[in-house]
């Protein structure tokens, strides 16, 4: 079976992420490598990986032997978004032949038509992100290509969600390391990329970090008609959102790469039916990406001087508020607040709230198991469950005055970068450069970072404590969201995001450039197994 075949395979198999469709996919590669003849003769050296995933998906891996310890592993995502935006054309999303055929009736915009019109390109959902990547992995690991190395091809769900499959993978890689006493030498996700021009190649040489900073509010309620009696929770927020949204200052910059600014993903009061009384709590959460320039603790302490700042501007706007309307309309029946900016981390409020309930633990633990039953059933989100989680502590914490409480929701990436690592070896990059340069007459484009956020992030760990900072911050419990860094640290091993050109990935128009699928990253990838 060649790599063309493997694709439609694939991407004939619909394997919508955050789904029991992924469990499909997942049975449909294992079987591929079970159809082989060398996991046929070896069958304990393939399998489904399950490690307690609500919807009981697995990773799927398969690893060829080699005469050494030296290791390089393959790995990909095998979860697709949705079909729903194809429209009229859903039925042919997974048909890369009949969708092209369709697509000839549409109104194109130009660079579209003309690939639609060149036989290079592939369309249909998955073709390029990533079951391409998927199909290449697949193909190398049932090739003998150096019998001296070890191929672990490692296929995993969840990536276009909260990487569920990485996460839980790394424990598979740690419990593989040890078990066969395999020495990883360079982990290879075949992520697509996309390119400047047609001559170029481009390649990442570490991954891009994201976290998600939830800050709850709690103000002072109070009826509108007597607002000076109060602080309203939403100005705060509101105050929090400028001070933060799109903040040069907040970037992070690294060999010669900066991240985009924190940007809001979520606003709003936490009313639920309509009153006149004034907002006492409120939510934002923020995507905020980073590199390794930028400590997740020092992240976290920017957030945190941000909502101070922000708490001592709403006060003092009160206070002047306050003084003039007494100055002037001598102000009746309202008794000016003394306010306090009060600012907590996650781990500090719950302090406070343990200090404050001696059956703090029963009433943690009763919350925690209606809020993951809650998450179990999608009833809601995780990101729903973590500010419930906070605004509940905050009033185990027994504080009356207007308080800010940060924390971390899911999903977190660190920051990973092959340069931090001291078994970094640019060999790698150095035979890719060369095979391009000399057998496709392509450049070599090298990014520091992946800057799509990818499974990469959990291929190593260079700051224990950190992570350890983030961990006591993230607000819901491991047993639905956990990083196991020990097994990450386990790993440790540099990261090639090497993967096929691409282009508009999750639109209608998605395609993959099949030369590069057929020949130039298998070609790359054997070159870097007899590298090793």
């Amino acid at each position: 079976m060649n790599i063309r075949e493997i694709l439609y395979r694939l991407v004939q198999v619909q394997s919508d992420t955050g789904s029991v469709k992924e469990n499909d996919m997942a049975q449909c590669i294992y079987g591929i490598i079970k159809e082989d003849e060398y996991f046929r003769k070896n069958p304990e050296l393939c399998g489904m990986y399950h490690n307690d995933d609500f919807l009981g998906r697995a990773a799927v891996w398969a690893l060829r032997r080699g005469t050494t310890d030296k290791t390089i592993v393959l790995s990909g995502h095998y979860d697709a978004v949705e079909i729903e935006s194809y429209g009229t054309l859903k039925s042919y999303a997974l048909n890369p032949d009949e969708l092209k055929e369709k697509l000839n009736d549409f109104s194109l915009h130009d660079d579209a038509k003309n690939d639609l019109k060149d036989s290079d390109w592939l369309f249909g959902r998955g073709t390029c992100d990533m079951k391409a990547g998927i199909a290449i992995d697949i193909d190398c690991v049932l090739e003998q290509i150096n019998s001296e190395v070890n191929v672990l091809f490692v296929g995993v769900h969840d990536e276009e969600n909260l990487s569920a499959g990485m996460r839980q993978s790394t424990r598979l890689l740690s419990e593989l390391k040890h078990k066969y006493n395999l020495d990883y030498k360079l982990v290879v996700i075949t992520e697509p990329h996309g390119r400047k021009g047609p001559d170029t190649f481009k390649i990442s040489l570490g991954s891009v970090g994201k976290i998600m900073p939830l800050i709850v509010v709690k103000g002072k309620i109070a009826h509108s008609s007597d607002v000076m009696e109060g602080l309203n929770s939403t100005a705060i927020m509101a105050e929090i959102i400028s001070n933060m949204e799109l903040n040069p200052h907040l970037c992070s910059t690294d060999r010669n790469m900066t991240t985009p600014p924190p940007t809001v993903l979520y606003a709003r009061d936490m009313k639920e039916t309509y009153d006149v009384s004034i907002p006492e709590y409120s939510s934002v959460f923020f995507n905020y990406q980073f590199l390794k320039s930028k400590t997740p603790e020092k992240i976290i302490e920017e957030v945190k001087d941000m909502c101070l700042n922000s708490m001592k501007t709403v006060i003092d706007k009160y206070n002047k508020a306050y003084d003039i309307l007494n100055e002037n309309y001598s102000l009746k029946g309202n008794n000016k607040r003394s306010y306090n900016p009060l600012v907590y981390k996650f781990e500090e409020i719950e302090k406070i709230a343990s200090e404050n309930n001696d059956n703090y633990i029963t009433l943690k633990k009763e919350l925690i198991d209606n809020i993951n039953t809650l998450v179990r059933n999608n009833e809601i989100s995780m990101q729903d469950a973590g500010i419930l989680i906070v605004k509940r502590i905050i009033e185990l914490s027994a504080i009356t005055e207007p308080v800010a409480v940060i924390g971390i929701i899911p999903p977190y990436y660190p920051a990973v970068n092959n340069s931090y690592l001291s078994n970094n070896n640019e060999i790698f990059e150095n035979t890719i450069e060369k095979v391009l340069s000399e057998h496709y007459g392509l450049k070599l484009e090298k990014e520091s970072y992946f800057m799509g956020i990818s499974d990469g992030s959990y291929t190593s760990c260079t700051n224990r404590k950190g992570e350890e900072e983030v961990m006591s911050n993230m607000v819901t419990s491991k047993e639905i969201y956990d990083i196991p860094f020990d097994y990450v640290e386990n790993i440790s091993a540099p990261v090639i995001v090497l993967g096929p050109w691409g282009k508009e990935y999750h639109t209608i128009y998605e395609r993959v450039y099949m030369p590069d699928v057929e020949k130039t990253v298998p070609e790359l990838i054997r070159k870097l197994i007899n590298t090793i």
